[in-house]
């Protein structure tokens, strides 16, 4: 009896653990119009910024690719930060990055050609402060060539 109740913990821990597949990001893909603004939490706000980017159906597999306005620039996440708890539902996204020095938490909305997401990210140091940034894109037609 002993080794039944094993047995049913231990395929329960493991279909537990079992990893998830992930849902792709319900954009399509193309070049948008990205719009950043971000605001510090001694109050300090910065102006808004309009980049363009494109973004590819590879960018989708990963929210963090989509939404990161930083991407825009050139930036490379650093390949230790997880993107973990992500949840896509009716149009509404949200999930968090954990990295070596702040845990971002990410929520919003997305739609087939735009988005608009608040990213908080929270430093683990008590010296930093918090910086909000809100991103919000809207597809402008397909990707150039270049």
């Amino acid at each position: 009896m002993k080794v039944c109740r094993l047995l049913y913990v231990v395929v329960g821990v493991t279909l537990w653990a079992a990893p998830v597949r992930a849902e792709s990001v319900p954009l399509k893909p193309g070049e948008y119009q990205v719009t950043a603004v971000t605001e510090s939490s001694n109050g300090e706000a910065g102006k808004p910024d309009t980049r363009t980017r494109c973004v590819r159906e590879e960018h989708l597999a990963n929210p963090d690719a989509v939404f990161n306005y930083y991407t825009v620039n050139g930036f490379q996440p650093n390949p230790s930060s997880r993107v973990m708890n992500v949840s896509i539902q009716s149009g509404n996204i949200s999930y968090d990055v954990e990295g070596v020095y702040a845990i971002t938490r990410v929520e919003g909305m997305v739609s087939p050609t735009g988005f608009s997401v608040v990213r908080k990210a929270t430093p683990k140091g008590d010296q930093a402060l918090s910086v909000t940034m809100k991103v919000d894109g809207k597809r402008t037609g397909e990707c150039s060539g270049k």
